[in-house]
């Protein structure tokens, strides 16, 4: 025990020294950086470890719930949702900001067609002491010098020409990676919109059996009472009950869940109360009229990132030729025009007190040996064109793969809505016929609880085939490049 407490105090008096050195320390380091709100985190690099905790400083914190989504009232459709998606999702910001830069991109190319003219002055004095037999001669002059500079490319063998093309293909590719994030952008948003609908509905469906369950419960109070059903009985009926209790909570918080995820992909915070319509109708089946083969030239036609692999390939072949451009000589031309003031404390001996200075130079350079630089960008330029067309093909064939994959997946699922609508119809059938018999005392409680179970799932099984009917629809126009918006409101 003497052995234990002597550890014990060594350890304290270790802590304590550390805590007391870790404080002179910080003494003796008054300029150490602290990470406070608003400070340049480039600073916060210099203490990484400060005995403050990690994370985004409240300055720079703009996720919030703003208006319109802070009203828990309002019935959200799915037209308004998709608008405001567009408008708030941060991938489509960062796309057209990226389609920005490479516009401007483009226009540094285009520049390099003009004449570079600049301005520029040097400015300074001059202290000149000169002894004589008979004297100092001192001088002291002070000079401005205003330039003018001009630089044009008359011939460059094509890299302009080139260097553009690339430019303008980059440009071309990322517009239509714009358009693809729109299109993702929408397609999250109606999906989400439909699982939170599909959760909505199951939701009501769990509110449904645990009433039921309850009827079924109190009814088996009523017959042990007047001694027709049996301690068994009701201990059943009680789990079944708390069962269909567990499915509710459990329903609730899928529907707490698909309202997130559909938050997130409008851009806005998970925490927003958000509220939406229900659709007002199944999705129209007129695609499933169409032949598969239709739909995939309907693809290829509309799909922006087959468009943007395109001209992805087109930019590679660009850089292609302006890696074979660059193995040339540049033929340039530079001018100038220069003009110098000087004044000076002795007169000047003809009177002239500034200087005129004009030039122009026309020159070339062709490196005879770079140690194969140029050939290497030039193979580099060609790998990258091929691997771009490979890329290019290989999006052909997932395009393929996605409409005949939306499309089995989309008639399957309006089938298996009008199986599961017949599923319903029975089931609800058999547990009336159950219930029936079961007061009547031909059925025993376990019939009257597979029953009920049955109908349950029954109604989850439209409810789900009901979801994916929509989902798959949405799918199917995405994969041919279309938006298909169904119903918005009632159910």
């Amino acid at each position: 025990m003497a052995l234990l407490c002597g550890k014990i105090l060594r350890l304290a008096a270790l802590t304590l020294a550390l805590a007391a050195g870790s404080a002179r320390a910080e003494e003796a380091s008054p300029s150490a950086v602290r990470v406070e709100d608003g400070v340049n985190p480039s600073a916060a690099l210099t203490v990484p470890f400060d005995g403050r905790p990690g994370g985004l400083p409240a300055s720079a914190r703009e996720v919030k719930v703003s208006a319109p989504f802070d009203d828990a009232g309002h019935q959200w459709t799915l037209p308004e949702l998709v608008d405001e998606a567009l408008k708030r999702n941060p991938s489509t910001a960062a796309a057209w900001q990226q389609a920005n830069a490479l516009a401007a991109q483009l226009g540094v190319r285009q520049a390099l067609d003009y004449p570079t003219v600049s301005v520029g002055a040097q400015a300074g004095g001059l202290h000149t002491t000169q002894p004589t037999a008979a004297s100092r001669n001192t001088v002291n002059q002070l000079y401005l010098g205003p330039t003018v500079q001009m630089q044009y490319l008359l011939l460059d063998f094509g890299s302009r020409k080139a260097a553009q093309e690339q430019a303008r293909f980059n440009l071309l590719s990322q517009n239509f990676s714009f358009n693809q994030a729109l299109q993702e952008v929408t397609l999250a948003v109606m999906n989400g919109y439909y699982n939170l609908d599909g959760a909505k509905v199951n939701l009501e469906n769990a509110e449904v059996a645990l009433k039921l369950a309850e009827a079924v419960f109190q009814q088996t109070e009523v017959k042990m009472r007047a001694g027709l059903a049996t301690a068994t009985d009701l201990a059943q009926a009680r789990q079944n009950l708390e069962r269909f209790r567990y499915n509710l909570e459990g329903a609730r918080g899928a529907v707490s869940t698909a309202r997130v995820t559909l938050a997130t992909s409008l851009g806005v915070p998970g925490n927003a109360p958000l509220n939406i319509a229900a659709p007002s109708s199944a999705p129209a089946l007129t695609m499933l009229a169409e032949r598969v083969d239709t739909l995939i030239d309907l693809a290829f036609r509309q799909r922006p990132d087959l468009a943007a692999k395109y001209n992805a390939w087109r930019a590679q072949l660009a850089a292609v030729d302006l890696a074979e451009a660059n193995r040339w000589p540049a033929l340039t031309v530079n001018a100038g025009l220069q003009r110098s003031y000087y004044a000076t404390d002795q007169a000047a001996p003809n009177g002239v007190d500034h200087q005129d200075n004009a030039s122009a130079v026309l020159s070339f350079s062709l490196d005879i040996f770079d140690g194969g630089s140029k050939d290497y960008q030039v193979k580099s330029a060609r790998a990258l064109a091929a691997a771009a067309r490979a890329e290019l093909l290989g999006g052909q064939l997932g395009v393929v793969a996605e409409v005949v994959t939306g499309y089995v997946t989309f008639k399957t699922a309006a089938q298996q809505v009008d199986a599961a609508r017949a599923l319903l119809v029975a089931s609800q059938s058999n547990f009336d016929s159950v219930n029936i018999s079961y007061r009547s005392g031909l059925k025993n409680m376990i019939d009257v609880l597979a029953a009920q179970n049955d109908l349950a799932a029954a109604r989850a099984t439209l409810a789900a085939a009901r979801t994916s009917l929509f989902n798959a629809s949405a799918s199917l126009a995405n994969a041919t490049g279309s938006l298909m918006v169904s119903g918005t409101t009632g159910r």
